[in-house]
C-alpha cells in the first residue's frame, strides 16, 4: 500500500510539471492532501484532495490504463491489461501474456518439454546407452582417411601396391568416402583389414561395389581360409554383394579380412559399407572351464580332447586326475615303460593295456650304430657314451667325434679348438705387460702379438689345478672389479659345416661368450650368472666355411669364495 501511494504521488507530480504550472508537492503517504476545492492546473487530470481516501491494498484501484489517463494521453501503457499493485498479479504460468503479445507463456499454451516435444527419454535415443553395432569391422564406411590410405584397413597380409588403394569421394554409398582398388592385372591382388581379435563363431557380411573388375573374398587368422568364386562387377551404380565365414575358434590379433580383386578397368573396383556381424550363438551365455568346450546344440560344456570332467569322459584304461586329465590307470599302460614298476611284467600288450611277461626288446633292430634297444623302453636310444652332437656328450667326455659317433676328451683331434682343454701353457712376452705365463693359442697371440688395449690384462689369467673338469688343469679368471674385458682364440679357418660347441664354467662370477668372423660377429649372448663348485656346461652353434674365426670370452666380477671363474674343456665338433 505504501509503494502504491508512492507511486502516486510521484505521478501526479508529473503531471503538474507538464502542465506548466507551478509545481505541487504530491504529499507523501500518510501527509494531508490539497483540500477539494483546491484548483491544481494539471495536463487534464484531477488531483484527489484530502478528503478523499485512497483505497488500500485491497481496494479496487484503477491501473495507469483505465480511469486514470497517462500525462495527457490516452494511450494505455505496455502492459494494456495488466492489473495494477492492488489487484492480484498472475505469475508466469497462469493468464499473463508474454511482452505485449498473445502468445501464451511457458505454463500455458505452449507444451512444455513433458509434453508435445519429446525428451531425451522418450522418443530420442539415449545418449547414455551404447550405440547399436554396425559392423565389427572397424572404419567399415572408410570415412576416416588421414593420409594415403584409410585407418584400420591394409592390413600385413596386403600385397596390393598402396597407390592403388585410393579415396573416392564423389558418388560413396554413405558417408563421403569409399576406396577405389585399381588391379588391371589378371593376376590377384589382396586388400585386407588391419590385424584385430574375433571371437569364435559365424559371422555373416555384406558390402557395397561399383565399377569394373572382379572380387572375392578370404579372410586370414592363423591362415589363409580358402576363397570364394569371383564375382564380376560392371556397373555405375552400387551393388551389395555378401561374403559369410566360420571362425571355429577365438583369434587373436591376426584376423584380416581379405579383398582379392583382377582385371579392374575404368573406374576400377570401388568398395563401400562393409558390414559384418557374428550371428548370436546359444553358448554367447554359457561359460564353460578352461577343459572344456561349450557345444551349440545342447548350449552345455563338454570335455576338450583328452580332459575329463570323471573317469567316465577317458577310455577304459585310464583315470580323471586332479588336472581334469586323462591318465593312464594304475596297473594298466599304453607303452612298455609304463610297466618299469613292475619287473616280472615289463611288456605293455596294446590290445589290452595291460603289463605281461616279456622282453621289451625282443624284435628290436636299431639300424644307427650310436644306438642300441633301451630295457626299459623297448626304443632304440643312445647307448651311453655315444653321440650325434657334442650337445649328447654331457658328462666327463665333452667332445663327439663324428666319426665313431662317441664321445671323446677335449684333447681329440675331432675338436677344432686348440687346446681347449688348457692343458698347455707357455711364457710369453705380452707387449706392456712384460712376461707371463698364458695358454697356447689363445689371447689372441697371432704371429706373437696380443692387443693391449683390448685384452683382459694377463695378470687376470692363472693356471688352475685345484678342480678341473677334464685333463690336469682349466683356466682361472680372476677379475676383481666390474670390467668385462675380452680373452680369446688365436683366429684361424674354420672349413664348412655346422658345428656344435661347448664349454664348462664353475666357480662364482659372470661370463659370456661371443664369435667373430669373415663372416662377421654372431649374436652376443647374455651374461651367464656362474655361482657353483660344480662344473655347468654351456652350448652354442655355428655355420663353418669362414676365415680368420674367432671365440671371445667376456669374464665379468668373479668372486673368491669359490676361488673367482674357472673354465675348461672348450670344444667345437663338426656334426
Amino acid at each position: 500500500m505504501t509503494l502504491f501511494r508512492v507511486c502516486l504521488a510521484s505521478l501526479l507530480a508529473l503531471v503538474v510539471a507538464c502542465g506548466g504550472s507551478d509545481p505541487v508537492v504530491a504529499p507523501d503517504a500518510g501527509q494531508p492532501r490539497p483540500d477539494s476545492g483546491t484548483q491544481v492546473p494539471d495536463g487534464g487530470g484531477e488531483v484527489p484532495d484530502a478528503g478523499e481516501e485512497l483505497p488500500d491494498a485491497g481496494e479496487e484501484t484503477p491501473d495507469a490504463g483505465e480511469e486514470t489517463p497517462d500525462a495527457g494521453e490516452e494511450t494505455p501503457d505496455a502492459g494494456e491489461e495488466t492489473p495494477d499493485a492492488g489487484e492480484e498479479t498472475p505469475d508466469a504460468g497462469s493468464e499473463t501474456p508474454d511482452a505485449g503479445s498473445e502468445t501464451p507463456d511457458a505454463g500455458s499454451e505452449t507444451p512444455d518439454a513433458g509434453s508435445e516435444t519429446p525428451d531425451a527419454g522418450s522418443e530420442t535415443p539415449d545418449a547414455g546407452g551404447p550405440p547399436p553395432t554396425v559392423s565389427v569391422i572397424d572404419n567399415w564406411g572408410f570415412e576416416e582417411w588421414p593420409g594415403a590410405l584409410p585407418t584400420m584397413w591394409f592390413g600385413s597380409k596386403s600385397n596390393i601396391p598402396s597407390s592403388d588403394v585410393r579415396k573416392e569421394t564423389t558418388h560413396p554409398f554413405e558417408g563421403v568416402n569409399a576406396v577405389r582398388l585399381v588391379n588391371a592385372a589378371t593376376a590377384h591382388r589382396r586388400f585386407t583389414t588391419l590385424e584385430k581379435s574375433m571371437p569364435a563363431g559365424r559371422y555373416a557380411c555384406t558390402y557395397q561395389a561399383r565399377g569394373t573388375g572382379e572380387v572375392r573374398n578370404a579372410f586370414f587368422a592363423s591362415d589363409y581360409s580358402s576363397y570364394t568364386g569371383y564375382t564380376s562387377v560392371d556397373s555405375a551404380e552400387w551393388r551389395q554383394l555378401a561374403y559369410s565365414f566360420n571362425l571355429a575358434n577365438d583369434v587373436f590379433d591376426t584376423f584380416e579380412l581379405i579383398f582379392s580383386v583382377r582385371n579392374t578397368s575404368g573406374e576400377h573396383l570401388l568398395i563401400d559399407d562393409v558390414r559384418c556381424l557374428r550371428t548370436p550363438e546359444a553358448c554367447d551365455a554359457v561359460s564353460c572351464e578352461s577343459w572344456e568346450r561349450c557345444v551349440n546344440a545342447t548350449a552345455t560344456c563338454e570335455p576338450l580332447s583328452g580332459r575329463c570332467n570323471d573317469a567316465l569322459d577317458c577310455n577304459e584304461w585310464e583315470a580323471c586326475d586332479a588336472t581334469n586329465t586323462c591318465v593312464v590307470a594304475e596297473n594298466r599302460c599304453t607303452r612298455h615303460v609304463d610297466c618299469a614298476g613292475t619287473p616280472e611284467t615289463p611288456v605293455c600288450e596294446t590290445a589290452s593295456h595291460l603289463c605281461v611277461a616279456g622282453d621289451p626288446c625282443a624284435g628290436v633292430t636299431c639300424s644307427n650304430p650310436a644306438t642300441s634297444c633301451n630295457p626299459t623302453t623297448g626304443a632304440c636310444e643312445l647307448s651311453a657314451g655315444a653321440c650325434f652332437t657334442t650337445y649328447d656328450c654331457v658328462g666327463d667326455l665333452p667332445a663327439c667325434d663324428p666319426a665313431t659317433k662317441r664321445c671323446v676328451s677335449a684333447e681329440h683331434a675331432s675338436n677344432i679348438i686348440r687346446n681347449g682343454g688348457f692343458e698347455s701353457w707357455n711364457t710369453y712376452n705380452i707387449p706392456y705387460h712384460g712376461q707371463h705365463l698364458i695358454p697356447d693359442y689363445w689371447y689372441g697371440m697371432d704371429n706373437g702379438v696380443a692387443d693391449p688395449g683390448t685384452e683382459i690384462r694377463p695378470t687376470r689369467l692363472a693356471r688352475y689345478t685345484a678342480s678341473v673338469h677334464g685333463g690336469s688343469s682349466a683356466l682361472q679368471f680372476i677379475v676383481p672389479i666390474q670390467i668385462a674385458e675380452r680373452f680369446t682364440t688365436e683366429k684361424f679357418n674354420v672349413p664348412s659345416g655346422n658345428y656344435s660347441c661347448s664349454y664348462r664354467v664353475r666357480g662364482h662370477g659372470s661370463i659370456r661368450h661371443r664369435i667373430y668372423s669373415s663372416a662377421g660377429w654372431n649374436p652376443q649372448t647374455d651374461f651367464l650368472l656362474v655361482d657353483s663348485d660344480e662344473w655347468q656346461p654351456v652350448f652354442f652353434r655355428f655355420t663353418g666355411n669362414v676365415r680368420d674365426w674367432r671365440l671371445f670370452f667376456y669374464p665379468s666380477r668373479s668372486e673368491a669364495d669359490r676361488d673367482h671363474l674357472q673354465v675348461d674343456d672348450v670344444v667345437c665338433t663338426r656334426d
